[in-house]
Order: C-alpha cells, then structure tokens, then sequence
C-alpha cells in the first residue's frame, strides 16, 4: 500500500470515526447536546424542538452523510475513476440541503431567521466551491522564452532559463504522498505537492495519466507539467531544452 493511501486512510478513517460516533450519541443515544446550539436553549425550547423532530431530523442528516462518506471511502479504496471526488460533492450537497431543510423543525418563531442563515452559508459555500473548481481546471499557460520559463495563473511561476538545472521526460508520475498547498481533483493537479523520494517538494500542473510528464528542475526546486495530448508536452520539452542548452 502507497504512503499516500496509508495517510488517506488514517485521515479520513479518524474523521469517519468522529462523524459516526456523534451520529450514534445523537441519533440512537438522544444525546442532543451535541448539536450545535441547542445546550444553549432553554429547557422549554429543547423540549418544543425534540417535539417539532428537529434534534432527530439533525440525527438522520448525520447518518446520511455518514453512508455517503463512507461509500466515498470505500470508492477510494477499490479504486473507482473519480468515485470519491463525486461522493464528496454529493456529502456537500446533502450536507447543505440537509442543513437548509431541518429548520423546517425550528421553533416558529426563529425558523424564518434560520432559513435565511443557513440558506446564506449555503450559496457562499456553493459559490466559493464553483469559483474553487473553475481556477482549478483552468489550463495554466506555459511560455518559453529566451529568458524565462512562466506558467501562469493559479500557482504559477517564473524561472530565468539560466537557474533550470535539468529537463527531462517522466514516462510516469512520481507517487504524491501529500498535497501542501493546491487543487487535486478528478486528475488534476495543480499547486504544491509533496512526492515520493528522492522528489520531495515541488509543484505539479499536470493532468494525471496522461504521459509523458515534462520534469524541469531548478536547484532544490522543480516542476511537473503536461498536456493531455501528449505531442504539445513533447513539444514543450524540445522548446525548453533547446533554450537550456543555448543558454
């Protein structure tokens, strides 16, 4: 089993734990001071809340996104295409919409105040995960000149010609044990990546199973990138190493 798989499985096994512990305490053991908020409530309005259903309709949200994530996890594990990127947009999408319907359960007096709050928090989040997914599939412009190499947008960078230290083709792509500080979905990655030995880190602009991979070396320093057609990525070597050579 991979590095990366093994910090996978520790991450999302500890998170799963969690989830499913408080979905148990809520849902079977009514222990509903875990829900955010409702410790703070006066006793008659715990006891009109568990009479409206509101804590158990909390406790059934809990447990279907419970089942989504951990279908989600199995997905990752049994290696489906894209199987745990869809699950986590469908735990978001329940999630929110979960989170928007309950308050149908909130006391009369607060569950127009309620809607508007959690209807709010829902489209930032929704605006601000399309806007996430629109910069990250974005494809990164990659100029070559006498001078400098740049590859623009998000995580770009420039590097003068004359610092490259190396270029060469990678038939595969290292193995990524960790993502430091980037987007990493349905193949795409994009940002800084930590990799397997002796790589270590660097910054990836790559579409994920689609050889050759350009690899362009700067001291301690480096950067992997590719196009899905592979002619444009053999094309982009020829140029770079021709202006490293003729430095």
């Amino acid at each position: 089993m991979s590095t990366s798989m093994i910090a996978f499985l520790i991450i999302m096994g500890f998170t799963l734990i969690i989830h499913g512990g408080m979905t148990y305490l809520v849902l079977k053991k009514k222990e509903y001071s875990f829900i955010s908020g409702f410790y703070n409530r006066s006793k008659e309005e715990q006891q009109q809340l568990i009479e409206n259903g509101y804590p158990q309709a909390i406790g059934k949200l809990l447990l279907y996104t419970f089942i989504i994530l951990f279908v989600s996890v199995v997905l990752a594990l049994i290696r489906v295409p894209y199987g745990f990127e869809i699950g986590l947009g469908l735990f978001l999408i329940v999630l929110l919409g979960g989170t928007v319907y309950v308050q149908k359960y909130e006391l009369a007096h607060k569950r127009k105040k309620n809607y508007w709050i959690s209807g709010i928090i829902t489209v930032i989040v929704i605006v601000f995960v399309t806007v996430l997914v629109y910069f990250g599939f974005q494809e990164n412009e990659i100029i070559i000149d006498d001078q400098h190499l740049k590859v623009t947008g998000v995580y770009g960078v420039e590097w003068p010609i004359e610092e490259i230290s190396q270029v060469k083709l990678l038939n595969e792509l290292p193995e990524v044990i960790v993502k430091t500080n980037g987007f990493a979905a349905f193949g795409r990655l994009k940002g800084s990546f930590r990799l397997e030995k002796p790589y270590g880190g660097g910054k990836l602009f790559v579409h994920n199973g689609y050889e050759p991979y350009l690899y362009v070396e700067k001291g301690d320093d480096y950067i992997i990138l590719n196009r899905k057609n592979n002619n444009e990525t053999q094309k982009l070597y020829d140029e770079l190493l021709e202006k490293v050579k003729t430095r």
